[in-house]
């Protein structure tokens, strides 16, 4: 019995520390550091989840995106966070970015009409596309 615990205890301490890594909250994730998954602009992302949603699900949602369009809005919701609003060619949607924490205020550098590209974390689709965690690239 004494040789089975020698054996099993390196193992099992091993596991621990190997689960404790994977366990560990990473912290939000940085969005202008992490590498971007796709480009697109806005107009060809809403009508891709306009026409098959479940293939847009597949293709976009929980990857790190960068979309260019015109800006239609500047927003702040109710927690105080900014949302980028990009205008397609359907007149009852849009791409919803809301701004990662930390970001600086839009409003002084961004301006409505110009094209933009925000570079985020697509989350899907809600009569709108929806990008969180999102930064300023270009403007």
């Amino acid at each position: 019995m004494l040789k089975i615990i020698k054996i099993a205890l390196p193992f099992l301490l091993v596991g621990a520390l190997v689960a404790y890594q994977f366990m560990t909250p990473k912290g939000p994730l940085d969005i202008r550091a992490a590498p971007t998954e796709l480009t697109i602009n806005a107009g060809s992302l809403f009508a891709d989840f306009s026409e098959d949603e479940e293939g847009a699900n597949a293709t976009y949602v929980g990857k790190v995106i960068e979309v260019s369009g015109q800006l239609n809005a500047i927003d702040q919701d109710e927690a105080g966070a900014y949302q980028l609003k990009l205008a397609v060619d359907d007149p009852l949607g849009q791409v919803i970015c809301s701004l990662a924490p930390g970001e600086n205020n839009p409003l002084g550098s961004a301006s409505i009409g110009s094209t933009t590209t925000i570079k985020g974390v697509c989350t899907g689709y809600l009569f709108d596309v929806v990008i969180d965690n999102a930064t300023i690239i270009t403007q």
